[in-house]
């Protein structure tokens, strides 16, 4: 099934009771005197994550004078990268956790709905699944603008590595408010998107999903402008300058997605 920010887990008392169970447990091995594997792996995580929690969603009421908030968000990602040993952390998994715990505001339901959430998409957080991905959105680029695709290859930018953060995140950094990031989180998550749509003939891509064509539909809408840029440097910046302000492309995606599903 498919997961969105307001999808609540039933928080019964063995999903709360799991928990702060887990919660303890790499705290305690914190506390131990020796060092040994364990706790070495807890305080790299530690490390790491320390680093990317003070810059989460830092300008949302959730966190402003609340720094109780932004512990929870750090435990949270340790104790699931605890539990979750062969995927780890991954940077960017702040952003993703923070919408679920702003959105539920109950770190039980947020905790397993991102735990959930991370379990069902855990092939994109890995660099193989992702540039499968990357190379899925490149064909379908080609597929409904082939100019538009000639393009970007001449920029040298047909591998569609300038929008892997886009995937990652769930376009939330792209998202003009933290609001309309939750809206395209839960629509390119939901059921109907996570159904993924098995196809045949579409080159090596055989899997596509509705945030592949959220990519689509922002470069459709962009093509003017990109056809306008000179080298890979205008498309970065580019990039790190796009805001999402309304909902057009994501209805365009949805009308793109539905035409596939059709098809398949």
């Amino acid at each position: 099934s498919g997961a969105s920010c307001d999808e609540k887990a039933v928080v019964s008392t063995q999903s709360t009771g799991e928990l702060e169970h887990l919660l303890v447990a790499w705290s305690q091995i914190l506390e131990l005197e020796k060092v040994n594997v364990e706790k070495t792996r807890v305080e790299k995580l530690l490390y790491l994550i320390n680093k990317d929690v003070p810059r989460t969603d830092r300008d949302h009421d959730f966190y402003i004078g609340k720094p109780e908030n932004s512990e929870i968000l750090r435990d949270l990602l340790v104790t699931f990268c605890f539990a979750n040993p062969d995927i780890g952390y991954v940077q960017g998994m702040n952003e993703v956790l923070s919408l679920f715990l702003v959105t539920v505001e109950n770190k039980v339901a947020a905790y397993w709905g991102f735990s959930n959430y991370i379990l069902r998409n855990r092939l994109f957080f890995n660099s193989t699944g992702l540039m499968a991905k990357l190379n899925g959105i490149a064909e379908l680029t080609n597929v409904h603008d082939a100019e538009l695709y000639t393009k970007l290859k001449q920029l040298d930018c047909s591998n569609m590595l300038f929008c892997q953060r886009w995937i990652l995140l769930g376009f939330k950094r792209e998202s003009k408010t933290f609001d309309m990031a939750v809206k395209i989180f839960t629509m390119i998550n939901s059921l109907e998107a996570t159904h993924y749509i098995q196809l045949h003939g579409l080159g090596k891509c055989e899997l596509l999903s509705l945030d592949m064509f959220l990519v689509v539909a922002i470069l459709i809408a962009a093509r003017s402008t990109i056809l306008s840029f000179s080298d890979q440097t205008d498309v970065y910046q580019w990039t790190g300058k796009l805001k999402l302000t309304d909902m057009s492309a994501i209805c365009h995606a949805r009308q793109m997605y539905q035409e596939w599903a059709k098809r398949a």
